[in-house]
């Protein structure tokens, strides 16, 4: 692909990020695990993508995540010069909750395709030709449920748009089965600078023993700041809270995406709202 319109990590992130800013400008659980035909490889090594492993370990499914819910397929394919798209996701029961998520998932692909046909636009003018029916787009998702209260919705998402390897971009939805809102960082801790302190400096012990011998590198260092931007892939789950890291963000891409657990009782400093676990 030419340099000059090759699509980077960077600018992926950018169309999933403008996809779910639209949205927040508007708010019984299960797992799937969803294969992809890749024929040429270019998502995973293997040819095909199956469930995404979040870390390298490729951790096994936790009781709490197998519980089934029932799902809808989103799915464009077979059009010439547009992007397959596959989207897999939930249904909870919950009209309010499924609604917002339908929104979200179609808003996902609409900005896809709107990004990758701009991106053509600007190929043809330049006079060169990009085959988009190589271009990909496919979400799978797993669902957590910390109470009867609350579920969190994971979806990983990933794309190619060229390059040597796909990208993954985690991105979590949590909502409280009471009202049907999305909850936001404020909806779950009310002490929010104290609660931005504790996943670092929790996230930081964690990462630093797996990736990097007990050391604290730079890379880990720039990921756990303690912004909202790098704690935004949160979830709720039955002990406390899953951080969720992108690829690149606390370490290289050969170690993929990273998440971590942190227990309830130590996040208790920053005043989280304990109905989201049924206490």
């Amino acid at each position: 692909m030419p340099a000059c319109v090759a699509c980077s990590p960077v600018v992926v992130r950018r169309v999933v990020f403008l996809a779910v800013c639209c949205l927040l400008l508007g708010g019984v659980s299960g797992v799937r695990a969803v294969d992809f035909p890749d024929p040429e490889g270019t998502l995973t090594n293997g040819g095909r993508l199956s469930r995404i492993s979040i870390t390298p370990e490729g951790k096994a499914l936790r009781e709490e995540d197998r519980t089934e819910t029932a799902e809808r397929l989103l799915q464009r394919q077979g059009r010439q010069n547009v992007p397959d798209i596959t989207i897999v996701y939930p249904v909870l029961g919950h009209a309010a909750v499924d609604a917002d998520v339908r929104r979200w998932v179609t808003n996902i692909a609409d900005t896809f395709e709107e990004e990758m046909f701009s991106l053509f636009q600007r190929s043809e003018a330049l006079g060169e030709t990009l085959d988009m029916s190589r271009y990909a787009l496919h979400v799978s998702y797993s669902v957590l449920r910390p109470s009867r209260e609350a579920a969190s919705l994971v979806f990983e998402i990933w794309t190619y748009t060229g390059g040597a390897h796909g990208n993954l971009d985690i991105i979590t939805l949590n909502y409280s089965l009471i009202t049907g809102q999305r909850l936001n960082f404020v909806d779950i801790f009310e002490d929010v600078d104290t609660a931005l302190s504790l996943l670092s400096d929790n996230s930081r012990k964690v990462l630093s023993r797996r990736l990097a011998g007990g050391r604290m590198d730079q890379w880990i260092l720039d990921g756990t700041t303690r912004e909202v931007d790098n704690f935004s892939s949160i979830g709720l789950t039955r002990q406390g809270v899953r951080v969720y890291f992108q690829p690149y963000q606390v370490a290289a891409w050969a170690a993929g995406a990273q998440e971590v657990d942190i227990p309830l009782e130590d996040l208790l400093p920053a005043k989280p709202f304990l109905t989201l676990w049924d206490k």
